[in-house]
């Protein structure tokens, strides 16, 4: 057993790997295994005995995995490759300091006004209480007080101060309160976004009894790309597969989206095809998927187209068929037939119409007796500003 892991990263790309692989040695179940008859306690019963049994012929290891000597080898790998280009946003930030500024200049004013209504409030209200201070309380109270202090033999006179509250008075000019200047930093008009770059990743596993591989890829060239491919070869038939998917968003005169997926197997293959097209003056989608299925009692053919545009005016149309054929020895039955479906729209601002039609027909037998049938339908409808008229036909035979 081995494994070996590295990374790196440079102003290029950034990549990361890692590889396991091993080796394993399976003569042991090749070597013949006897086991006696043993009696099972508590019972009448015994166990058969083995003589020269082989695990690896008897259990089928040996057609499944064909030798003995078995390894397998393991490898990732993942990598961006960084991408020179970049996006710029622009970011309107002068705007934003503009308006900030406002506000903070008329925030000032209102403050500078409140300033000035606080301390008039303050000095009208001091006024008014000295005023009644000297009038009702200090004047009256100390005029009652004795100007003499007597004791026996001596007279001192006193001589009192008279309280008073000073005069309030404020320097307008030279208290000043504001709020802190804001000051606009250096302007960035752009925010730089480095593009997309190309990401792929690589998986692989090998071994005597399967090999399984599998790649991703997302490019960003003119256009973006996305591809997919896995696959697998395997001692069994019916696991072997191919799936494989393509996408691609193209930018030239308008958006293009086109995806197309592929499935091969011994038993299902399918595939699937879509485009969208997005200009100013048309919107167009199509859409297209087949299915075919072939094992031993069923063999199928299925196939769906959808399609629109609005170019001269609002369409849709799609289709569906379906073809089968089923025989089975085993419940004696068996079933052949096809489906045809066919689906129209038409619409402007002036009327709407629809148009539909199905056809289908079977043939079998169940446990030998045989049946058959056909059915078939129309159906039309059309509607603008004078009226409407629809129209229904079906037949079944």
């Amino acid at each position: 057993y081995n494994h070996n892991f590295s990374a790196a990263n440079n102003a290029d790309s950034s990549e990361a790997h890692v590889e396991i692989n091993g080796d394993a040695n399976l003569d042991f179940l090749t070597v013949p295994l006897t086991f006696p008859e043993i009696d099972l306690p508590y019972t009448t019963l015994s166990t058969p005995s083995l003589k020269d049994f082989s695990i690896w012929e008897e259990t089928g290891l040996k057609e499944f995995l064909k030798t003995t000597k078995q390894s397998f080898d393991l490898s990732v790998k993942a990598q961006y490759k960084k991408n020179k280009d970049k996006h710029s946003i622009a970011v309107p930030l002068g705007v934003f300091y503009e308006f900030i500024s406002q506000k903070v200049n008329s925030l000032d004013k209102h403050f500078e006004k409140a300033k000035d209504n606080v301390l008039d409030f303050l000095t009208i209200s001091y006024n008014e209480a000295k005023s009644k201070f000297d009038k009702y309380k200090v004047e009256k109270s100390f005029g009652e007080l004795p100007r003499t202090f007597q004791t026996p033999g001596y007279t001192i006179p006193l001589a009192l101060p008279s309280l008073g509250l000073p005069g309030l008075h404020i320097p307008r000019n030279q208290l000043k309160l504001s709020l802190p200047d804001f000051k606009e930093l250096s302007t960035i008009n752009e925010i730089y976004i480095p593009a997309m770059g190309n990401i792929t990743y690589d998986f692989s596993f090998k071994s005597s009894v399967l090999t399984l591989n599998t790649n991703v890829g997302i490019f960003n060239q003119s256009d973006i790309v996305a591809h997919f491919l896995s696959s697998s070869v395997f001692v069994i038939d019916a696991l072997q597969y191919k799936l494989e998917g393509t996408s691609s968003l193209t930018r030239k005169r308008g958006l293009k989206l086109a995806t197309a997926l592929s499935l091969s197997n011994k038993f299902v293959e399918g595939s699937h095809d879509s485009t969208i097209s997005l200009t100013k003056k048309n919107i167009e989608a199509s859409v297209t998927t087949t299915t075919k299925v072939h094992i031993p009692i069923l063999r199928m053919n299925f196939k769906q187209e959808l399609s629109g545009n609005t170019k001269s005016k609002p369409t849709l149309s799609s289709s569906t068929e379906l073809k089968y054929d089923f025989n089975s020895s085993k419940l004696y039955s068996s079933a052949r037939g096809s489906v045809d479906h066919k689906f129209s729209l038409e619409t402007l601002t002036s009327y709407f119409s629809i148009e539909s039609s199905t056809k289908g027909d079977i043939k079998g037998s169940i446990l030998s007796r045989e049946y058959s049938g056909t059915v078939a339908s129309e159906a039309s409808t059309y509607l603008n500003s004078k009226g409407s008229r629809s129209s229904v036909k079906l037949q079944a035979a």
